[in-house]
């Protein structure tokens, strides 16, 4: 278990390296969103996160093309 100076610190790094995307969706589609993350046998936060890596990768890739 982390000592209490061990969680200051990732909380200050959190702080100052993360930060936290969101939207608002209808209660019913965030529960059918829930419910076919949980299918795939994931987390809404986990398709989340991939999606919004396979989009930079998308963005990076289209950049580096355009720049050729």
């Amino acid at each position: 278990m982390p000592s209490d100076a061990q969680k200051k610190a990732n909380r200050k790094w959190d702080k100052e390296n993360m930060i936290t995307l969101g939207c608002k969706v209808y209660r019913s589609d965030a529960e059918l969103f829930k419910e076919y993350a949980a299918e795939k046998g994931k987390t809404s936060n986990t398709l989340l996160k991939e999606y919004v890596i396979e989009c930079i990768k998308d963005k990076k890739q289209s950049d580096s093309t355009d720049n050729r």
